[in-house]
């Protein structure tokens, strides 16, 4: 009995994780807010979505 209310606890909680990730996706971007770009040259953090690195195509 235990195993059975583990699993639908965490079956609950993987269930509500994918309906609010699909509602975050439906969500349309506030008006103004389409095509953001940080005004920053970059870091040394390669993991920084903002980094130019991220930007430039391989072998280039």
């Amino acid at each position: 009995m235990k195993y059975l209310l583990a699993i639908l606890f965490f079956g609950t909680l993987v269930a509500i994780y994918i309906v609010l990730y699909l509602m975050n996706k439906k969500t349309p971007k506030p008006e103004g807010c389409e095509d953001l770009k940080a005004d920053c040259d970059g870091c040394k953090d390669y993991a920084c979505t903002n980094n130019p690195s991220h930007n430039q195509v391989k072998g280039e």
